[in-house]
């Protein structure tokens, strides 16, 4: 007699539920592999919808997968527009709603996991939902705004929040002639970057004309009667604004997972082993929804990145199809493009670094991305950090026009790896003069900052 065929519900789309479901079908050919996802679009790229407002990708490109697709490539049988209500471990079954026809039924299970995503983090003042007020997370949040600046044609924006889209959405509404007005509570924008590279992304922003305030956080955005936002006020100024992007962040969906009784961490993110299994044996979890291990301190820690969440989705998969993978922890490793600049971060801050009772120590230094002599070369700025005690390094910060983000590749293996400082400034880096100095930049920061590490070694 054959195996009853299994069952495999995956709650979200985006970048976690896709890569489950695809893997999962893919572990266990014959499993019934199903994906609920609310929207109308299963699987597109947040992180390029910036790019999108911008005008220099069409929306048709944002696509990575669609239902059709899924189902075709992957043998993913995908439901959209359909709305997941409720979970039921006791009886493993799932509560869904056609959000087209209003139809409510349960659907059951023998393994579940939830990609449920993050909603962006909302200010909580008057006038955020008025019509011209966006909180750029969806595709269509995405299409809304630019169609409107399509037709209204603006002339004045306001983002809040420097941040990584916040940085991202000021270029691209400078691109569509806006003139932009950043507002962060923090002296610099990109917190959390070492102070020497937020300082070059203050210069990179300024200089193409985008006016940023700092120490300033809104306490209201003035509406007219017609329900579009004018004006949004500080405890110091009003700045007019015909279009107003709210960036402070996002905060993990887990409504669903709260209302099952799964475990959370303390961001609120699920909490899953090293198989993406939940605290309910029959349900798992990846992406945005989740904490991960940190793979320097072994902490949990929210860290929503699309990287991890296909990764973690993939792991999810496997296990939930009866296959065997490990998710082994993840890195904040992240970058983003500031007009002509590069800025990347990756590993611990010197701040999470003392929280997490390492001893850091770090040295900056500023390179040039090629042998000076060459045409095209630029200016790097490369921060690194480390354990006085251990000599471990913990996380680096790069910024300048060229050969920051690939140069960060490195820097990521050498953390994930626990290389020391002293481990690392040996490595053997390619070298040619149209792509390098002799001594490459990070190995000039390893060996400055060997050089604080072991202060009784100088000359």
């Amino acid at each position: 007699m054959n195996a009853p065929r299994r069952t495999i519900v995956v709650v979200g789309g985006l970048a976690a539920g896709p890569s489950a479901a695809s893997k999962a079908a893919r572990t266990d050919p014959g499993a019934r592999v199903l994906l609920f996802e609310e929207s109308d679009a299963v699987s597109y790229g947040i992180c390029e919808l910036p790019y999108f407002v911008a005008g220099e990708v069409p929306e048709r490109d944002l696509a990575v997968h669609t239902a059709e697709s899924l189902k075709r490539e992957k043998g993913v049988d995908v439901r959209l527009l359909h709305k997941v209500e409720s979970i039921h471990p006791g009886t493993r079954r799932v509560r869904v709603r056609n959000l087209q026809s209003g139809l409510v039924f349960d659907q059951s299970y023998d393994r579940l996991i939830l990609a449920t995503g993050a909603h962006p983090r909302r200010l909580g003042i008057p006038g955020e939902d008025a019509r011209n007020v966006f909180h750029i997370r969806t595709l269509d949040g995405a299409v809304h705004l630019e169609k409107l600046i399509g037709q209204e044609r603006p002339r004045r924006a306001v983002i809040v929040g420097a941040g990584y889209i916040g940085v991202e959405m000021a270029e691209a509404l400078r691109s569509r002639g806006m003139d932009v007005t950043m507002l962060d509570t923090q002296r610099l924008p990109l917190q959390g970057m070492a102070e020497p590279a937020r300082e070059g992304v203050l210069e990179s922003l300024t200089r193409h004309g985008v006016t940023f305030k700092g120490g300033e956080g809104p306490v209201s955005i003035a509406a007219g009667a017609d329900g579009t936002a004018t004006h949004v006020l500080t405890p110091h100024a009003s700045y007019p604004a015909e279009v107003i992007i709210v960036a402070v962040g996002v905060v993990p969906n887990t409504a669903l997972a709260v209302q099952a009784g799964l475990r959370v961490g303390r961001s609120g993110g699920i909490l899953t082993d090293h198989t993406q299994r939940t605290s309910v044996d029959t349900i798992y979890a990846a992406g945005d929804c989740c904490e991960v291990r940190n793979s320097i301190t072994n902490n949990p820690v929210y860290i929503p990145l699309a990287t991890i969440a296909s990764r973690a989705g993939w792991v999810a998969g496997t296990n939930a199809a009866g296959g065997r993978a490990r998710f082994d922890g993840a890195l904040r490793s992240v970058a983003v493009k500031v007009f002509e600049c590069e800025a990347v971060r990756i590993g611990l801050s010197e701040s999470e670094a003392l929280e997490a009772r390492f001893k850091p120590v770090s040295q900056t230094i500023v390179a040039q991305s090629r042998v000076g002599m060459m045409p095209g070369s630029k200016k790097l700025t490369v921060t690194l950090i480390a354990d006085r005690a251990s000599g471990r390094l913990l996380g680096g910060t790069l910024f300048g026009e060229e050969g920051a983000v690939l140069r960060a590749h490195a820097l990521a293996v050498a953390l994930q790896q626990r290389l020391t400082v002293d481990a690392f400034r040996t490595t053997d880096f390619a070298y040619a003069p149209t792509f390098s100095p002799l001594w490459d930049p990070l190995l000039v920061a390893a060996n400055a900052l060997s050089r604080e590490l072991h202060p009784t070694d100088r000359p």
